[in-house]
């Protein structure tokens, strides 16, 4: 959003906020949940893609319909079935990658061969909005009912890797924080540039617009409208101490994103997480760094049992 575009709605939201504050939270929460297509010219994107394509060529792609539409989905056969040890895919460990907001599977490619290597068949999904799904709007308890359909296609998860706003999401689904869902399970988490606080998205975000006070609290509302919850209750730390996961934090302190005070939130409500300061990754620039992939493949997949 350039600095033109964003004084546009700032002054929009201002007015608007004055003359029907009830109104300028809509419209605000409308535009909070909406996504924007990825610039395809951008040479960034296009480098990625290319990266990514030789990963994604051998995935088996999945259309799975849930509550708002339909998820895509990849699927990705370990090294151990590609072997032909068995075709009952029941034996294998499955891990499940989670991206983040304005992104999409693909940009998770560099997890995918070496989790295989290990065994695992892995599962990316694009997120509602996002990627090949559906839509251009996404939410945190949407982005929960599209978890739970993964998990009803393919069974539960042996592991999660998320990256950003992915961490939130995936911290929600454990806790089964959105009432209508039970809980996911899994035995280890790795959260990459993980936000703590969902209140303080939505604040920055009412600030950066230009949202009154009165406005910004009929947001909440719709909030609860929504999920049954206030954005307090999606806090990522609080949420994860009602999981019996293990859990590894990669996060580096230059992220201007995501502050790594957040990681350190987790990790100090967690006691038992692990926290790995990744210095000079940013937050994007993270999930593209060997370093990165093997903190979090080792973390998960130290060794696997014999007959998996």
């Amino acid at each position: 959003m350039n600095i033109i575009s964003l004084g546009l709605i700032n002054a929009f939201f201002r007015t608007t906020s004055l003359i029907s504050p009830k109104l300028s939270s809509r419209l605000a929460f409308k535009l909070f949940c909406t996504t924007i297509k990825p610039n395809t010219k951008s040479k960034k994107y296009q480098a990625m893609l290319s990266a990514s394509e030789s990963t994604f060529i051998g995935a088996t792609r999945h259309q799975i319909s849930y509550g708002n539409g339909y998820i895509a989905a990849y699927e990705f056969d370990s090294e151990k079935a590609s072997r032909n040890i068995g075709n009952d895919n029941s034996e294998l460990n499955t891990a499940l990658l989670v991206h983040g907001w304005q992104s999409h599977a693909r940009h998770l490619h560099k997890l995918i061969q070496p989790l295989q290597h290990k065994g695992y068949r892995v599962i990316a999904l694009d997120l509602p909005g996002h990627g090949e799904s559906s839509g251009r709007t996404f939410h945190i308890p949407m982005a929960v009912s599209a978890l739970h359909a993964i998990k009803d296609t393919f069974g539960e998860f042996d592991v999660i890797l998320s990256h950003s706003l992915g961490g939130a999401v995936v911290a929600t689904a454990l806790a089964g924080t959105i009432t209508e869902h039970t809980k996911l399970h899994t035995s280890k988490i790795v959260l990459i540039s993980p936000p703590n606080s969902v209140k303080k998205i939505f604040d920055d975000f009412a600030a950066m617009v230009g949202l009154s006070d009165k406005a910004r609290y009929y947001m909440e509302d719709i909030v609860v409208k929504l999920s049954g919850k206030r954005t307090d209750d999606f806090n990522v730390a609080d949420q994860l101490q009602t999981t019996q996961s293990s859990l590894l934090v990669l996060h580096a302190p230059d992220d201007k994103e995501v502050p790594f005070s957040e990681a350190q939130q987790i990790k100090d409500t967690n006691p038992t997480s692990i926290l790995k300061p990744m210095p000079g990754l940013g937050h994007r620039r993270i999930i593209a760094s060997d370093e990165v992939v093997l903190a979090a493949v080792e973390f998960i997949s130290p060794s696997l049992p014999p007959n998996r």
